[in-house]
């Protein structure tokens, strides 16, 4: 049976999201689909991108994703992308080159016959091109290769010996920030060495394990999640509310 999960800005208070799953099933029968979250914020491509990034590989390969994030920037194109075996399909607005931090190599722009007389929420389209690979037709079949696709960059740590400045990437349901230095990251430049965190008003000189390795509520703790990226967290409270962190705010580690 086939795999397919939706992450998306369409909410669940609307139609929208309901006229998507149905074209699908429409056109490709019964299949399983995952909801991932319909709350992106509207037109975030950021926090898409952070969103399927993390969570893709948790799901088998030949798995489809449909990402659903500000179709009005999508040029009137769908595109679908290959990666390590995963489907990627969503509109031309970079949402790709934030995902995978380059265009993916195997990038496709499906054909214009599929995309005529599409509403706004291109979900006639996106049923035909669901089905057409849930029936095992490669990608060549009914798109073809392009580089002439939307591209944007993340902002990228900056690294010496001793110093990583990187950047708060997302902010979780939790409060917690997420920010763009790596584990890998961390021991090439910190190591072993001591070391302070500074984001906003709160430092700590530790890295965690787990959120409650501090005994007191509301101190500020920092650890590696499960997608391997530095998360600055408060015991029992949030912090993006008490450290006053926001998306694209410094993080600085400094070895001391």
């Amino acid at each position: 049976m086939a795999l397919i999960t939706i992450t998306s800005d369409l909410g669940t208070r609307d139609f929208y999201l309901a006229a998507l799953k149905g074209a699908i099933i429409t056109n490709s029968g019964f299949v399983n689909i995952v909801d991932v979250t319909h709350a992106i914020k509207p037109f975030d491509i950021k926090e898409a991108a952070f969103t399927v990034k993390s969570m893709f590989r948790y799901f088998p390969v030949g798995t489809i994703h449909i990402i659903h994030v500000n179709s009005t920037d999508g040029k009137d194109k769908l595109l679908l992308a290959v990666v390590d075996g995963h489907y990627f399909l969503t509109f031309d607005n970079g949402f790709l080159s934030l995902a995978f931090e380059k265009m993916p190599h195997q990038t496709y722009e499906v054909n214009a016959e599929l995309l005529e007389n599409s509403s706004l929420l291109y979900e006639e389209a996106i049923g035909k091109v669901v089905n057409l690979l849930v029936k095992e037709f490669q990608p060549s079949d009914f798109a073809h290769l392009t580089t002439e696709t939307t591209s944007y960059r993340l902002m990228q740590p900056i690294t010496s010996a001793g110093s990583i400045r990187g950047t708060v990437i997302n902010i979780d349901n939790f409060g917690n920030a997420v920010v763009n230095i790596t584990k890998p990251m961390f021991d090439q430049f910190i190591g072993d060495k001591r070391f302070t965190i500074f984001a906003n008003v709160g430092t700590t000189k530790e890295i965690s394990k787990k959120y409650n390795d501090v005994d007191e509520e509301a101190d500020m703790i920092c650890l590696f999640n499960s997608s391997g990226y530095l998360e600055i967290a408060l015991n029992k409270a949030k912090a993006v509310n008490l450290l006053g962190l926001k998306i694209d705010f410094p993080v600085l580690v400094l070895a001391d």
